[in-house]
């Protein structure tokens, strides 16, 4: 199987958020990672998710993270640092979000 094939069924694929209701990004406009998210899987998420929030703020590379916000009325930070890639940081949030719903 094609790589552009296996990218085609991963954007494709409807993913709802059950647990999320926010996420709010903390980024520098020069992240890779958060760029890449916005470009390849924020639309996706926004289309299948049109209830969560989603929101970005300018940050300095320290403090970069992603903070979720579950409807529990909890908070979960991801940190920015330890992910290098967008598919990291995406895969990451379906898996807190799962682990959220339980």
């Amino acid at each position: 199987m094609s790589v552009n094939r296996i990218n085609k069924i991963l954007l494709c694929s409807k993913v709802e958020l059950k647990s999320i209701g926010k996420v709010e990004f903390y980024a520098s406009p020069s992240n890779r990672v958060v760029s890449d998210f916005r470009a390849f899987f924020l639309p996706m998420l926004k289309y299948n998710n049109f209830s969560v929030e989603f929101s970005f703020h300018p940050a300095d590379g320290k403090d970069e993270k992603v903070v979720l916000w579950p409807r529990n009325k909890d908070t979960h930070t991801l940190n920015l640092g330890l992910y290098r890639y967008s598919q990291q940081l995406y895969d990451r949030m379906i898996f807190l979000d799962r682990k959220f719903s339980e």
